[in-house]
């Protein structure tokens, strides 16, 4: 008997997982919630690759340990696996499962192990998941991206699919998948899922966001996939893109407002006084406050040229003469 449950839903726009182990009596539910779909996309732009040397040696570590059922080879396959979820939250339904099956394997004392702890199906992780970022990468571009053709997501599927003929590892394949109506809690019932492996999981994310249409475009800033419920004329995601805690959409906006300016030939008279002047001050030449009074000053027939009160001829023969 399975000794943990593992569900996830959908509810009021965020992603909600849950689970407990069953063999302890009364175990409450761990439950997690997070924006939909920030799970999935995450999880496309996870570098699955530097992984690749764990999951090679829980390989190497499972054949060691079907020859010698050392308790130090499971601990450090688990061991793997609980870094593993700490880098992804689907991760935890594998750390579940294979703790389980270890269990399984000290309760019944199975001879042969290799259906119980299949070594591959760790080892296989890195390049599984590369496959499915880059399917899944593909379907949101062709149906789901808003800045893509103007038809429906249904018409758009189907010419994805069609392009796709019999090459079958480029699109991403949905799965048939068993869902529940459930009582969650005293204000939730939904549809649920109880996954068995994390690529149910990625399934369902992906799944949903086809059903709900959910609209998809490429940050200009980052690169990367990101969703909006508000103006479709967002360019910019909220993810932190540099060591000083600026989000895209910050770097964005000041990159748009510098592009802006950088043009403006009344600002560019000023920008050049002002560097002038202000290296000055760090020569010891002039005062901060007499700076600082003069760049007030600058400001405001700044604005009167950008009004028009003043020519950018007169305006630049000020700043030469104040």
């Amino acid at each position: 008997m399975i000794g943990y449950e593992f569900k996830t839903y959908l509810a009021n726009g965020r992603e909600y997982i849950m689970y407990r182990e069953k063999e302890i009596r009364d175990t409450e539910w761990t439950r997690r919630d997070f924006a939909f779909p920030d799970n999935l996309i995450s999880l496309l732009y996870l570098d699955i690759w530097q992984y690749e040397s764990l999951t090679k040696n829980v390989e190497r570590t499972l054949r060691e340990y079907y020859q010698t059922k050392d308790e130090q080879c499971a601990a450090t396959v688990m061991d793997v696996l609980d870094e593993l979820a700490g880098v992804h939250p689907y991760f935890e339904l594998t750390r579940l499962d294979w703790k389980y099956r270890f269990e399984q394997v000290r309760k019944h004392e199975y001879r042969d192990m290799l259906d119980l702890l299949p070594r591959k199906m760790i080892s296989h992780i890195p390049s599984n998941i590369d496959t499915m970022q880059r399917q899944i990468k593909s379907l949101f571009a062709a149906a789901l991206d808003i800045d893509g053709e103007k038809k429906s997501v249904s018409e758009k599927l189907v010419a994805y699919y069609d392009r796709a003929g019999d090459d079958v590892l480029s699109v991403f394949q949905f799965q048939p998948r068993s869902m529940n109506f459930e009582v969650i809690d005293d204000k939730t019932f939904a549809e649920v899922l109880h996954p068995k492996t994390i690529y149910d999981l990625i399934d369902f994310s992906v799944r949903e966001c086809v059903k709900r249409e959910v609209k998809m475009r490429v940050c200009k800033n980052c690169g990367r996939y990101f969703t909006f419920t508000g103006r479709s004329s967002a360019e910019y995601c909220n993810r932190v893109c540099d060591d000083k805690g600026r989000t895209c959409k910050e770097v964005g906006a000041s990159l748009t407002w510098s592009k802006s300016r950088g043009s403006d030939a009344v600002f560019m008279e000023y920008r050049r006084e002002y560097k002038k002047r202000f290296a000055r001050i760090k020569r010891g030449t002039v005062e901060p406050d007499a700076f600082y009074a003069w760049g007030e000053k600058a400001r405001e027939k700044m604005s009167e040229c950008e009004a028009g009160k003043l020519s950018l001829e007169e305006f630049s023969d000020w700043l030469k003469r104040s």
